[in-house]
């Protein structure tokens, strides 16, 4: 199996982008997203560490992963893995259930098998594939948003860092926010925090999933994908979002979404 990827984000669905890809040596780092992750595996097998726990997905099973779920992904058997994934922002959600019913907060469960919804996913990945649009697009997305309902269910999610945020660490996380595009030394942070640097990292870690850098990585990879969906160059990106050069946030940006940023740029239609 040979490696490609193609991302999608189709102009009259907004909050929802999809990504086709197949790996082999290809691995996540540890990340997040602030969508809903709802992906199929068509060949292969993927495992992948999901907050404290060890994931295994096979062809013909989908994962769905909630919004801001710390994970990795990489090929869990030599041939690799193929998948089709759908990211939904969760006011997409909100917005096709309205008052029908409660609104989705947390998954039943990680990685299962529903042939109903399975078919549901690859016909939408294929209209994308096919630059379908319209209203055929918007009923084949309720298709699926309808049938994943039962997957979800209305609680707040129950993370294993499910205890109350640590104050210094709610500081450190706002400092990051407000200088995701500066270099922040650990002592700067430390001091903000109110913690030695060894205490604020293993503090961190243990309330997010992710060290420091890996918080700030994330959030600048964020506001990437915003600035290329609104057609700013790549070369103008990285130096808006931190990193070193257009090589640095071609590396650092493949790493996390699969796809270069130029990739990423072009998908929309």
């Amino acid at each position: 199996m040979t490696e490609h990827a193609r991302y999608f984000r189709p102009s009259g669905l907004p909050g929802i982008e999809a990504l086709h890809a197949s790996f082999v040596s290809h691995a996540y780092r540890p990340h997040s997203h602030s969508t809903w992750t709802v992906a199929v595996v068509e060949r292969g097998a993927a495992r992948f560490e999901l907050d404290a726990t060890r994931q295994h997905a096979e062809r013909g099973e989908l994962f769905v992963l909630e919004p801001e779920a710390v994970h990795t992904g990489m090929a869990a058997v030599p041939e690799g893995w193929a998948y089709k994934v759908l990211y939904l922002d969760p006011r997409v959600l909100d917005a096709y259930a309205q008052d029908d019913g409660a609104v989705a907060r947390a998954s039943r469960w990680v990685v299962f098998r529903d042939p109903a919804l399975r078919r549901r996913l690859l016909a939408t990945h294929a209209a994308l594939a096919g630059e379908r649009a319209g209203l055929e697009l918007d009923e084949l997305v309720a298709a699926v948003l309808d049938g994943l309902r039962s997957h979800l269910r209305p609680d707040p999610p129950a993370r294993t860092r499910g205890r109350a945020e640590h104050s210094a660490v709610r500081r450190a996380r706002a400092h990051l926010r407000e200088r995701f595009d500066r270099a922040v030394p650990l002592a700067e942070l430390a001091e903000v925090a109110g913690l030695s640097r060894f205490e604020l990292v293993r503090r961190f870690h243990a309330q997010t999933g992710l060290t420091p850098h890996a918080f700030q990585t994330d959030l600048r990879i964020a506001r990437a994908r915003a600035l290329l969906a609104a057609g700013d160059p790549p070369a103008a990106v990285a130096a808006d979002c931190g990193f070193a050069d257009q090589p640095h946030l071609t590396r650092v940006f493949k790493r996390s979404v699969g796809v270069t940023p130029g990739r990423y740029a072009r998908a929309a239609r």
